[in-house]
């Protein structure tokens, strides 16, 4: 599980400078957890897990203004449907007390499936207790008064006060204010118009300025790059067929992380050592139907050779399956390893295995495994509970139990790195590594990597490994520079670790690559000052090319201009 960011202040009192937080009462209708997307029941904006469970229930200082968030999972939160959400409730009325008065209303809330920069998201009409008062109508325009919560800025009335990575992405909550014409105020109404409107707290009371979260990006740690190469490498040109071959994923690992990362630690730019292998090239990943890709539908197209829709992992547009070419060399008799530091189901490595409509569907992903047959199975520890039953403290709905499935064929279980060193020859491996420790240093990538690599060099067939790491893409979504760095320092070592290995046999083909790029990161130095200046201009996904990079034979086929799907296809092509 990905450690959550959470950018936000609490506040220890209910009354701050004048201003009350109301409780939402009856007025809030779902909650911030869902289970199920698209069931039209509800709990948040009814994605599935990509929900707000991240928030913390209780009061909290964001944006400068004091609110008070409810504790409750069924009714903590007002969510009204936008067309894109039409069966959700449409309006909710919030019924003021009567000691309660302000000349300000503040908003804490976002909107989701947005229309166009200024169109009206909601209505908020405010109601007073002198009857002679007519009620004030505010239209609450989406990138003026509320912002997708998705959004990474603030806007004019909506300014970004909290944060949080939610195991998706991340999210972000903003605070508006509202002048009205009395102070006596007896009932606020909300109704949803162009946008899904989330209110999650409303405060009443007198005028304050909102204050915005201002990040300040820099890279705050140290990281150990890996040592320079023992000598340049050859050019090799031919196209004589890999015996092995090793495909790395920098999830996340955009143009913007490597500038940065090489530009922290070697002070200029190109200087990482993935960035001196002899063939590199720039990849498209756009999915089917979009611009923007997520990883399930980017990792079916290096994995399998065909573009699909988001969210889709190893099946077409048209639910029809497709093999990877790791599944092929498998048949074929290598050896095949799947490395992760995210959880073994995760979209990367899943797409290798697995066939399923929806990259959220972990159960039914893990069930592909104990027929996939491959050599190691590798991932973060927290993906442990979706392979047992709630009698074993696991999180399935069924009592099946994967990991005995898989003991029962022979695989040992490995829990640190120590442990898949020493597992028996021969055997496979399943190995639920701690992101804490066995996954968190620079090295630890290329030390699996390179266990991997002795454990199926013997295999006179060869071997097909893919080594991904997650962490890349956390630094994006977060916009922390420190995340991005680390992430892009354990591909690097990795990668140091693959060429090395390749230079000295000769018959290992060796690629580099990222599945998106996230954050939209650019970065530059001052050779004056020294110092970085780092931008991120978003959280989410961006429709960039990555680089690509290549060593061994067949490797000047991955250079110049291609596209994902043609990483399989031309892996395809070299082992056939």
């Amino acid at each position: 599980m990905k450690k959550l960011l959470v950018l936000c202040l609490l506040a220890p009192a209910v009354l701050l400078g004048n201003i009350c937080p109301l409780p939402l009462g009856t007025a809030a209708n779902t909650g911030f957890a869902d289970e199920t997307a698209d069931d039209q029941k509800g709990g948040w904006i009814d994605l599935g897990g990509n929900d707000l469970r991240a928030m913390p229930p209780g009061e909290l200082m964001a944006g400068g203004v004091p609110f008070t968030v409810a504790d409750s999972q069924d009714a903590s939160c007002i969510v009204l449907g936008g067309p894109t959400r039409a069966y959700l409730p449409k309006a909710a009325a919030l019924d003021v007390p009567k000691d309660v008065a302000g000349k300000w209303l503040y908003l804490f809330h976002a909107a989701a499936f947005p229309p166009a920069l200024n169109e009206v998201a909601g209505l908020l009409t405010v109601e007073y207790a002198d009857a002679k008062t007519k009620p004030t109508e505010f239209r609450v325009r989406f990138g003026r008064d509320v912002a997708d919560w998705h959004a990474p800025k603030s806007y004019p009335n909506a300014a970004r006060a909290w944060t949080a990575y939610n195991g998706n992405t991340q999210v972000s909550l903003f605070a508006s204010k509202f002048e009205l014409a009395t102070n006596t105020v007896k009932r606020v109404r909300f109704a949803s118009k162009d946008a899904t409107w989330m209110v999650v707290g409303v405060s009443l009371g007198d005028e304050t300025p909102l204050r915005p979260l201002l990040p300040e990006f820099k890279v705050t740690k140290t990281f150990t790059p890996p040592p320079p190469l023992t000598a340049p490498l050859p050019c090799v040109t031919n196209d004589a067929a890999p015996r092995n071959v090793i495909l790395i994923i920098g999830d996340g690992m955009g143009q913007g992380a490597l500038k940065l990362t090489s530009l922290n630690q070697h002070r200029a730019e190109g200087r990482l050592i993935m960035q001196q292998l002899p063939f590199a090239g720039l990849c498209t990943t756009y999915p089917f139907g979009a611009d923007v890709t997520d990883s399930a539908a980017s990792g079916t197209a290096f994995a399998c050779g065909h573009k699909t829709k988001n969210g889709m992992v190893g099946m077409l547009p048209n639910k029809k399956r497709v093999e990877s070419v790791a599944t092929e060399a498998k048949r074929a008799g290598r050896s095949v390893g799947i490395i992760t530091s995210d959880a073994i189901y995760g979209a990367t490595p899943a797409v290798f295995y697995a066939h399923s409509e929806k990259r959220g569907a972990s159960q039914e992903i893990v069930d592909f495994l104990p027929g996939c047959g491959f050599d190691a199975l590798i991932g973060d520890a927290g993906g442990r509970k979706i392979f047992l039953p709630k009698a074993q403290k696991g999180d399935r709905t069924d009592t099946r139990d994967v990991v005995a499935e898989m003991a029962a064929k022979g695989y040992a279980q490995a829990a640190t790195i120590a442990d898949f060193r020493a597992a028996p020859a021969g055997r496979p491996v399943l190995g639920f590594m701690d992101g804490k420790t066995a996954l968190a240093t620079e090295t630890c990538l290329s030390e699996l990597l390179e266990t991997a690599v002795g454990r199926f060099e013997k295999n006179p067939k060869g071997f097909f490994i893919m080594l991904e790491c997650s962490i890349t893409d956390g630094g994006g979504h977060g916009n922390i520079p420190n995340t991005t760095v680390l992430g892009t320092t354990q591909v690097d070592w990795a990668v140091r670790t693959a060429v090395e290995y390749a230079r000295a046999r000769g018959d290992t083909l060796v690629i580099v690559t990222a599945d998106h790029e996230t954050g939209g990161l650019s970065a530059n130095m001052s050779y004056a000052t020294g110092d970085l200046t780092i931008l991120y201009t978003t959280t989410s996904h961006t429709a960039d090319p990555v680089a690509v990079y290549a060593f061994g034979p067949g490797a000047h086929r991955f250079s110049g201009r291609i596209d994902n799907t043609d990483i399989a296809k031309t892996i395809r092509a070299l082992l056939e």
